[in-house]
This record gives C-alpha cells, structure tokens and sequence, in this order.
C-alpha cells in the first residue's frame, strides 16, 4: 500500500468520526438502533482492509511463483543467472504480480546500488508469499555457500509444483464440501420456508403464524443474495486462480446490465410492486401478460416471466461470450505439451529449432495444428520467435498454453533452446498439464449436485404451490387471492435458480463468468417447470 502507516489510521479515524457524526442523529430521529454498530464497522473494515490486501497479494504471487521457478530454472541451463532470467520478466504480462515485484527489486540495484543477491533476499524477507521467499533465500543461501545453484532451481521448483498439485487437490475436496452445503442451505432452506410461508397463509384463518410476508420477502431478496456473495468469496479465497484473467465475458456482461435493468424495471418491478412502476411500463406489461396467455399460466405469473426473461436477456450475450474465449483455449494445454515433447525429441537428433518447428507443423495436434502451421509459415518468411509469439498471442486465450510458449520462445532466443534446456520446459509443462487435467477430473461431478437440487426445490415448490392453490379456492376467507400469493412464492425461485448457476461456476471452474452458463440453463429450466406448473394440479383437484 503506497501509504504512511500513520497517514492510513488517520484517515480510517477521520473516516469513523464522520460516520459517527452523521449517524447519531439519524438514529435519534428515526429510532433505528440497528444501525449503532455501522460507524464501527468502518474501524472494523479499516483494520481488516492490509490484511485483505496482503492476503490476496500472497495468493496471487504463489500462483505465479512456481512458474517463475520453471522460467529461472530453463534459463539457468541455458547460462543465465537468476537475476537476469528475473529481468527479463520485468515486462512480461503473464506473470503481472511478479513483475511489479522485480520492478522494485532493480530500482534497489540500479538506484541504490544494493548487489542483486541482497536485493533479492530484502524482497522475500518483506513480501507475503512464503514459497517466493523460500526459493530465493535458498538460492541466495546456495550461492554464498558455493552451492550447485542450477541444481537448486530445479529441485525447487519440482517441489512447488508438487505443493500446487497438493493445493489442487486440496481445494477439489474443499469444493465438494463447499457446494454440498450451499445446495443444502440455499435449496433446502429456500424449499422448507417457501412451504411454511404458504402454509401459514393458506390457513392463516386456523394458524397465526410469526412467518409474514415481509419475512419471505426479506429471506429470498436479501439473504440469499448474500449468501451466495458469501459462498463465492469462501471458494474464491481457496482457489488456486491463473495470475491472468479472461475479461470478455465480464465486458460482454456490462454492456448487456443497462438492458437487463430496463427490463427488471419495466417487466418485473411494476407486477411485483405496483406502486413503483414507472409510467413508461405499460407496453412492457402488456407484452408479459400477452406471453403469460400464451403458454397458458394464470394470473400471478407475471413478475415469474418478467424476471426471468430480464435475466435471460441480460446473461445469454455474456454466457455465448464465455464460451466463445474458452473455446480458443480449451484443449490447448495438452496438445501444446504433447508439441514440446516432440519438439524437444527432434531437437535432441541436431535440428535446428526452427527445423524443428517447420518438420513438427504436418502432424496433428487438435485445437492448436492451426496456430504451428501459422508459426511454420512465419518462420519461413524470416520472423524472429518473439514476433511468433506475439502472433499466436492474440489468437490463444488459455493462460496456461501461453506460458508455455513464453517458455520456450524465450529458451530459444537466451540459450538456443539447447535439448538440455528443453527437456527441463517439458518436463515441467508435462507437471502443469497433469495438473490441470487432474483438476478438472476432480471438479467435474461438482455440476451434477446444483441441477439436481435446483430441479427438486422447483418441482417440489410448484406442486405445493398447486395444492396451496387448491385450498385457497376451497375455503372463503382466504388470506390473500392466489395472484398475489404467486407473485410472493414463484420469482424467489428464479433468483434462486440464477443465483445457484453462478455460485455453480464458480466452485467448478474458479470463475465467475463460467457460471453464466449455469445460471442460464437453470433460469430456463424454472420457467419450463413453471410453465409445466399448470398439470401439476390434477392430482389435487380432487381436494375441491
């Protein structure tokens, strides 16, 4: 953080003293004493903030540090020492958290003229990451006690990749626990109030009931919103992220939100609350109880549909783009590592590596047999390995195939890509691809369980619906007519279902935008069950 310490706490306690200004005499005038503790909270947030800080920063830079190990231990064969390989990433925007790192290490070299085995020593004595400051106090340690330092490096970073598949593994086990237990109290939860609110309101002559209306309404708006935040934060702060995101499918999402809202305004709000509607609505609201007609559901529907094809709308541009990008990485890591192998093959029988590349463009490997025969075509017209890479850059999206490329460009261009230098990238490439399908292996059965509850809370919820639909039309002095009743009951489902498909994303696939696809397929599955909800009252006909 580029502030005093002092300055910071001072800040925090301006902050606390204003709040605490503002809030006590709102709370004098409106009598809301909840709110005594939000001034506090400030203090709360402004101790926790460093350490959130901190805590990510490590996060991220064990994540990139092993493939930093990789990078200095390829380049250590090929004759450079760590210092420089560590240069040499300064600019490189795979590994960001690592380069603003390096970037404070050479101004300790170049600006204050601390040697580069020290300066190193003072960035891992001061930075969060343990396994950063385990390979470079080790390689600082083995340097000065005149160490086999090439032999360190390797041995090292085959020890951080062991560390992260254990870390994987680890986090495959935390998931299945973590969706077990969203499923069973969003779900399960939602299903057992949803029940005890209609319930309670079919027979509120006969049962009064402390589960009100605005108890429902507070629990399905507001509580499970935050639950779901809370379940994405949990696995977020136990995943093992790539160091680089994928933000098209989050632009896509922006663009679309003005949209979404407009039709959550016009579509939803106006049947849920009809004092809010704005005056622009009307239009909107006749083409939803049109649609509501057609696929021959009651009145009540409305704000069901409203919502759901708000949603809808609003997501299905930013689940095709999430699609669309993981796509042109999806089965890259593999056949890339297959291509080193047989690179590295080749190069061992005196090939040159561009040789190498021209011979190995005729074979087949999947998703990226396109992008070698653009590389052998370039490297025919005379193109550095750097303008390769470049090229192949703004074609590829997977994190993991373009740190590989990295690596092997660069091999090839410090130490000439000896077959010494090559077998160690493999190898290491090799650790990272197992990983990798290891890891999707182990995550994959987690996209069973959220169908499965999704599918039991709204088939479960509609058949109650259906027979607390009966009753109300059974008995005179009803407490509320059944439009109303639905309009309360059925669009908590669809925010549920919405919510599920992405908390569903992101357990399985650590990220967000991976659970627009979910959230879709399940919003679409409660309106086909909504829609469905109508043949669903012929078993209880009989009640009337």
């Amino acid at each position: 953080m580029k502030i005093y310490p002092s300055a910071y706490f001072a800040m925090i306690g301006f902050i606390f003293l204003v709040s605490l200004i503002v809030m006590v005499p709102i709370i004098v005038l409106t009598g809301l004493l909840y709110l005594i503790p939000l001034p506090f909270v400030v203090l709360l947030l402004g101790y926790a903030i460093p350490k959130i800080i901190a805590r990510d920063r490590s996060s991220k830079l064990d994540a990139e540090v092993p493939f930093a190990g990789a990078y200095i231990s390829v380049m250590a064969t090929g004759g450079l020492s760590p210092y420089a390989s560590l240069r040499r990433l300064k600019d490189c925007p795979l590994l960001p958290q690592l380069a603003k790192t390096i970037k404070d290490i050479e101004v300790d070299v170049q600006m204050k003229g601390i040697d580069p085995v020290t300066a190193m020593e003072k960035s891992a004595q001061h930075l969060p990451s343990r396994d950063y400051r385990d390979l470079f106090l080790g390689y600082a340690s083995t340097l000065k006690t005149g160490g086999d330092v090439v032999h360190y490096l390797l041995v090292r970073t085959e020890t951080m990749f062991r560390d992260l598949a254990v870390k994987v593994k680890a986090f495959a086990d935390r998931a299945a626990v973590l969706m077990e237990s969203y499923v069973s109290i969003s779900i399960l939860v939602t299903l057992s109030l949803a029940i005890i609110f209609m319930t309670s309101t079919a027979f509120a002559s006969y049962w009064h009931g402390a589960f009100t209306t605005e108890n429902y309404l507070l629990y399905a708006y507001i509580l499970v919103p935050l639950l779901s935040v809370a379940f994405i934060y949990l696995a977020d702060a136990q995943q093992v992220h790539e160091p680089v995101s994928e933000w098209g499918p989050y632009k896509v999402f922006l663009a679309t939100l003005p949209i979404m809202i407009f039709m959550l305004i016009t579509m939803f709000l106006p049947f849920l609350s009809p004092d809010l509607s704005p005056p622009f609505a009307k239009p909107f609201m006749d083409f939803i109880v049109f649609l509501r007609q057609t696929v021959g559901l009651q009145q009540g529907f409305e704000a069901s549909l409203g919502l759901a094809l708000a949603l809808i709308v609003g997501h299905a541009p930013a689940a095709y783009a999430h699609s669309y990008y993981a796509r042109r990485g999806k089965g890259l890591e593999s056949e890339i590592t297959n291509f080193l192998r047989d690179f590295t093959e080749t190069r061992k029988t005196g090939a040159s590596p561009e040789s190498c590349m021209e011979n190995l463009a005729g074979r087949n490997y999947g998703r990226f047999t396109k992008h070698l025969s653009t590389a052998s075509r370039q490297i025919r017209w005379g193109l550095p390995f750097k303008t390769i890479y470049e090229t192949l850059r703004t074609k590829i999206r997977s994190w993991l195939a373009l740190i590989n490329l990295y690596l092997m460009v660069d091999a090839i261009e410090v130490g000439g890509g000896t077959p010494e230098t090559m077998e160690t990238l493999t190898r290491f490439s090799e650790l990272l691809s197992s990983q990798e399908k290891e890891k999707k292996e182990m995550l994959k059965p987690l996209l069973i369980m959220p169908y499965i509850g999704a599918a039991i809370l709204l088939f479960s919820t509609m058949v109650f619906l259906s027979f607390t639909q009966t009753v109300l039309y059974s008995y005179a002095h009803q407490a509320i007519p059944f439009s109303q009743f639905a309009t309360i009951i059925v669009p908590p489902l669809i925010l549920q279902a919405y919510l599920t498909g992405i908390v569903t994303g992101k357990i399985s696939s650590t990220t967000v935008s991976a659970g627009f696809k979910h959230a879709l397929i399940l919003v679409v599955l409660a309106v086909v069950l909504i829609c469905l909800g109508r043949y669903l009252t012929i078993p209880f006909q009989g009640f009337g």
